[in-house]
């Protein structure tokens, strides 16, 4: 459950119908982004980014005066969420194993590949096409563990919560629509 600050309560009227977009990353965190049209038909967009706990780490809305459609404010709300979570995310030292539920891609051939101009479709098919492959990896590492004839406790939590992950993030993906 997300923890609304002031700026939500000031942005948000039920009057005005929009549309919106939830996702949630692979550490737990939440993005909440909302675009309306305003009585004066002016693009209205709320960009909410929370914790694992429902913290909010950032709100913050915006009038956008050239009048984008709503998919494109939802896609320039989702833009400023990943900018502020660029600027609000905690230093990781680069020299640490760093546990990621995505797919770590060590090759640079694909890397390559990957960071090629493509369609919002294509990205979003690679990205559910990554998000079911941990998940099967997940699922094979949990089977793995449970045929284990003693497992430490540790591991079997971390192994739980892989699976937990990878199962919120292909859910998350198949609500996610490519932007217009």
């Amino acid at each position: 459950m997300r923890h609304r600050g002031a700026q939500y309560w000031l942005w948000t009227n039920s009057q005005l119908r929009g549309r919106s977009h939830d996702e949630i990353l692979p550490d737990g965190t939440q993005i909440d982004i909302q675009a309306r049209f305003s009585r004066e038909y002016v693009t209205q967009v709320f960009v909410g980014v929370y914790t694992r706990d429902g913290a909010a780490l950032a709100e913050e809305f915006y009038d956008r005066e050239e009048r984008p459609t709503l998919a494109k404010a939802l896609a320039w709300g989702n833009a400023r969420a990943q900018a502020i979570l660029t600027s609000v995310t905690e230093f990781r030292a680069p020299h640490r194993i760093q546990l990621t539920v995505g797919v770590v891609l060590d090759d640079p051939c694909e890397l390559a590949l990957r960071h090629m101009e493509m369609s919002d479709d294509e990205a979003l098919r690679l990205k559910r096409q990554d998000a079911w492959d941990e998940y099967l990896k997940a699922k094979q590492a949990v089977l793995a563990t449970m045929r284990a004839e003693k497992v430490d406790s540790d591991v079997w939590e971390s192994q739980k919560r892989r699976l937990r992950d990878a199962i919120d993030r292909r859910a998350a993906l198949r609500h996610c629509w490519p932007a217009d």
